[in-house]
């Protein structure tokens, strides 16, 4: 029998696609609108099985007929998307852009994007915002799940159905178990490889092998779906990028999207009959150009306007993105679904591999060419040239301590000294100001080292929520041992980007996601818990070191910016926009007002000094960002190692008058 056609999963589809767009827009309001992809995941894996059981029944299976089919559905509109993306890539990317957006348009057109951007950035990462086809990861890992499932079904319905059932849904079981033990362990691979995400495919196609089912009251059947619903709006509403996902937490949408499906078959029920409304059906029938266009064109928006779009312009560029959705589906993937062009199965197979090969090669050929440089002016090279003005890490070494955790250490200042006499801490900020430090460590003859890593708070106890539970805190203790193995070591100079740690939000209108910290003594994280963690983080660290007799200097943070400078400041200059990049005086000081007190208040009890590039970077309205034409951010806070080393003086007090 021919699979009946169910309105209300055109309709399960637009529940999926926009929550997703509503997240991607950055709307507060949906902060777990990323679950829509799961959605989409469990309605690919029933409807696909429940036509690939018809072709198995019926003798009419073909593993070429299967691929036929998902090259007309998957191909014509992805691979237009691909092209309207190149375009704008070659428009509005600059050549290292450029680069990186052809090794995802490889990644893209032959379906392995997900291990792309699993070991290029993670899902939620600030430069994953400016990633045209970061959203293509969902289709790679469908199509990795297509290579090896048609043949797995033709196999294991051979046997009894209810024996095909329970080995498919111990596979889904396994599938499982993988993903909640990655999440803890390596979130970013949980969320993007395959394995983790198979048992939310094998989650529809347990439920299109399991017919009887279905035989529901509708009462029973108004239940499961209400329920159903429930726990998609759930996951929608109350999850963030800072819940482990997928997981267990991947088992709510999931869920509610399998008793939707399971109870829809009642079509009188009062869920499918919402979801069943022609505004409804429609948006879903159209859901996958949407899926396809809304992330490149927010993202190229983003790029070109330079500053942060508004609210009306969102919406301006929802109707842009349902336009193109809608010209897509009724001009490019209608029409090759219903075989209206190139009908002949080996012309569109031939037209699909094509389409990768030409794809692959003209991607190929930008990244062969180095991002293309000479589409722009030579005068706009040293500007963008700032984003890889960073310090180098020359003069390091691992270094075994009595904590059980090696250090890495590298030597600043003046080298010739036999005694180290500081020691440097900090994270990527801190590296940042390390030619500061060290140039203002040489003038005064004094040796010191540097210790710390990216996004690993400087301070005892600490770490960031979605980290390994044990690297940043081991590091902190790691660091605490090297002092009491150096005892001549008489200062400690600590430089962070304190506010992301204290306040958890980011800068205004800066990309990237809420950074959430916690400790021993955390239960649950939240923005107010920030603070707490941040206070008691702050006296653990400042009474360890006062009882070990180190003298302490607290590097204020120097002001951020809400934009990735080099390429803003780049496209300001070529584009003749009259956006303002920087920062107002304002705006730092509210920013940074619960720290600076905190601060104030360590300086009272514990006698320390305080460091504050501010003074040397801002006026009385704004904060600088450029000096000579050249920007002094590497990104968005990152000094430039350039501009760090003019900041020497700012050190100078600490060596003349330690106390």
């Amino acid at each position: 029998m021919a699979m009946t056609y169910r309105p209300d999963i055109d309709g399960l589809r637009a529940l999926a696609v926009v929550p997703v767009i509503f997240f991607h827009s950055g709307l507060s309001t949906f902060p777990g609108g990323y679950v829509g992809v799961d959605v989409f995941f469990v309605i690919s894996g029933y409807l696909i099985t429940s036509i690939l059981l018809e072709d198995v029944e019926s003798g009419r299976f073909s593993i070429l007929s299967f691929y036929e089919r998902r090259v007309r559905r998957i191909f014509p509109a992805l691979f237009v998307v691909l092209a309207g993306s190149a375009g704008a890539a070659l428009y509005v990317m600059f050549a290292s852009e450029l680069y990186e957006f052809a090794n995802s348009l490889i990644a893209a057109a032959f379906f392995y994007s997900n291990y792309f951007f699993m070991f290029d950035a993670g899902y939620f990462a600030a430069p994953s915002e400016t990633k045209p086809l970061l959203h293509i990861w969902s289709l790679a890992v469908e199509e990795q799940f297509y290579i090896v499932f048609p043949l797995y079904l033709l196999v294991v319905m051979r046997l009894p159905r209810y024996q095909a059932v329970a080995i498919t849904a111990l596979f889904l079981i396994m599938s499982l178990a993988y993903s909640v033990n990655l999440v803890d362990r390596a979130p970013g691979d949980a969320f993007f490889s395959a394995p983790s995400r198979f048992w939310e495919l094998l989650a529809g196609a347990t439920l299109a092998m399991s017919p009887t089912a279905w035989r529901l009251s509708v009462p029973i059947a108004n239940a499961l779906t209400l329920a159903g619903l429930g726990l998609i709006l759930y996951a929608i509403l109350a999850f963030s990028d800072n819940t482990p996902f997928p997981g267990l937490a991947a088992i709510a949408p999931v869920a509610g999207t399998a008793l939707i499906i399971i109870a829809g078959a009642k079509r009188r029920n009062l869920v499918a009959t919402v979801l069943s409304v022609a505004p409804v059906r429609f948006i879903g029938l159209i859901s996958y150009s949407l899926y396809l266009w809304h992330w490149p064109v927010l993202v190229f928006y983003k790029l070109w306007k330079i500053s942060p779009p508004t609210s009306g312009e969102i919406m301006l560029l929802w109707c842009v993105t349902a336009g193109l959705s809608y010209l897509t589906w009724k001009y490019v993937e209608t029409p090759f679904r219903r075989r209206q062009r190139l009908p002949d199965r080996k012309r569109i197979l031939a037209a699909g591999i094509a389409a990768m090969l030409v794809t692959g090669a003209a991607a190929q050929l930008a990244m062969n060419g180095n991002g293309l440089p000479n589409r722009f002016p030579d005068h706009l090279q040293p500007i963008l040239d700032a984003a890889s003005d960073t310090p180098a890490s020359d003069a390091c070494q691992n270094v075994d301590t009595a904590a059980g955790t090696a250090l890495t250490v590298c030597d600043i200042g003046n080298t010739q000294e036999t005694d180290i006499e500081f020691v440097f801490w900090g994270d990527s900020h801190g590296l940042a100001m390390l030619p500061a430090v060290h140039r203002s460590a040489v003038d005064s003859q004094n040796r010191g080292v540097f210790v710390g890593r990216g996004g690993c708070p400087p301070i005892l106890g600490v770490r960031q929520a979605q980290q390994d539970a044990s690297s940043c805190p081991d590091l902190a203790e790691a660091f605490i041992a090297y002092l009491s193995e150096h005892p001549e070591i008489r200062q400690v100079i600590i430089a962070a980007r304190w506010s992301i740690y204290a306040m958890g939000e980011r800068y205004r209108g800066e990309d990237g996601t809420t950074v959430y910290i916690r400790d021993a003594a955390t239960d649950e994280v939240s923005l107010q818990e920030n603070r707490a963690v941040f206070r008691r983080a702050i006296e653990r660290t400042l009474s360890t070191l006062e009882s070990m007799g180190k003298r302490v200097v607290l590097v204020a943070q120097v002001p951020e910016t809400e934009f990735d400078l080099p390429r803003a400041a780049a496209r300001k200059a070529i584009l003749d926009r009259g956006v303002e990049l920087r920062p107002f005086v304002a705006h730092y000081r509210q920013r940074n007002e619960f720290v600076t007190d905190i601060f104030s208040d360590a300086g009272a009890r514990y006698g320390i000094r305080v460091a504050r590039p501010q003074d040397l970077l801002c006026g009385q309205i704004h904060c600088r960002v450029m000096h000579n034409g050249i920007p002094i951010y590497s990104d968005s806070s990152h000094l430039t190692a350039t501009f760090s080393e003019t900041l020497a003086d700012l050190f100078d007090p600490i060596w003349t008058d330690p106390d």
